[in-house]
């Protein structure tokens, strides 16, 4: 399913974000040894869905974008504009340091994860 580099990325990615996840109501993110690590959505029941994240990329994409969602509906955000789909200089900077926060705890790989973040707040602008 993975190769052994893979799953140590997988898992140490997962563990740094352990406590975001733990603190989240509506997905978690789980090990099957059938499927591999697998992103539900719990929020409503009867509603489940379930995403595989099957690289580390994919992963880091589901776990960076849950925090800024996070900060955009966040009552401290008294930045956000509606019905605009660019973040504002306080959403990128507080999404920026709350995931810099999460990654700084990585031993192995730290510098290749804050490099991935710095490119996907990037796209992310140009996505939206």
């Amino acid at each position: 399913m993975y190769t052994e580099v893979v799953k140590k990325k997988l898992d140490t990615i997962l563990n740094a974000f352990e406590d975001y996840i733990d603190g989240q109501d509506y997905f978690d993110i789980v090990y099957s040894k059938k499927i591999g690590y697998v992103m539900i959505l719990v929020q409503n029941p009867g509603e489940a869905g379930a995403e595989a994240l099957d690289t580390p990329e994919k992963m880091l994409d589901v776990l960076f974008n849950e925090i800024i969602n996070d900060v955009i509906v966040s009552p401290e955000n008294t930045t956000h504009i509606p019905d605009s789909n660019t973040l504002t200089e306080y959403e990128k900077t507080e999404s920026r340091r709350r995931i810099s926060a999460i990654l700084e705890t990585i031993e192995d790989g730290r510098d290749d994860y804050l490099n991935f973040l710095d490119s996907y707040l990037k796209e992310y602008q140009e996505q939206c």
